[in-house]
C-alpha cells in the first residue's frame, strides 16, 4: 500500500546508489509490478500498513505522497533534528512492524 517494493527480504530498507564503470548481471525479479507481492493488492487482505502511517497517507485508495511529504517536512525532520541533531528526511513507520517488513508476505502473517 505504501509503494514499497517487497523483495524476499522485506521491504524496510533505505536505498542508496553508488554509479560505477562496471557490468553487474541483473537480479532475477519473477514479479510483473512492484505490489505483486503485497497481500492487499493480490488477495485483498492485510492493509496492517495503513493504521501504521502517523499522517494518514495510507489508505484502501493508495499513497497520498502529497500527505506522506507534508508529514514528513512538517513533523518528521524538525523532530529528528530537535532531537538527535542532524537533517533526517524519512519516516518509514509504514514499513515496520507489518507481515511484509522483512519477507514476502503470507496470509497468516497477515491475519494476526
Amino acid at each position: 500500500m505504501s509503494d514499497g517494493l517487497i523483495t524476499p527480504l522485506g521491504k524496510a530498507v533505505r536505498v542508496g546508489s553508488v554509479v560505477a564503470h562496471t557490468r553487474i548481471a541483473p537480479f532475477p525479479r519473477p514479479y510483473d509490478d512492484h505490489q505483486a507481492y503485497c497481500l492487499f493488492h493480490t488477495k485483498g487482505i492485510c492493509g496492517k500498513c495503513m493504521p501504521r502511517c502517523p499522517a494518514g497517507a495510507i489508505t484502501a485508495a493508495g499513497h497520498d505522497k502529497v500527505k506522506c511529504k507534508a508529514y514528513i517536512r512538517q513533523t518528521a525532520m524538525p523532530y529528528i533534528k530537535s532531537r538527535y541533531g542532524f537533517e533526517g528526511k524519512g519516516c518509514g513507520l509504514c514499513q515496520t512492524g507489518v507481515p511484509c517488513e522483512s519477507r514476502i508476505p503470507i496470509r497468516q502473517n497477515a491475519e494476526h
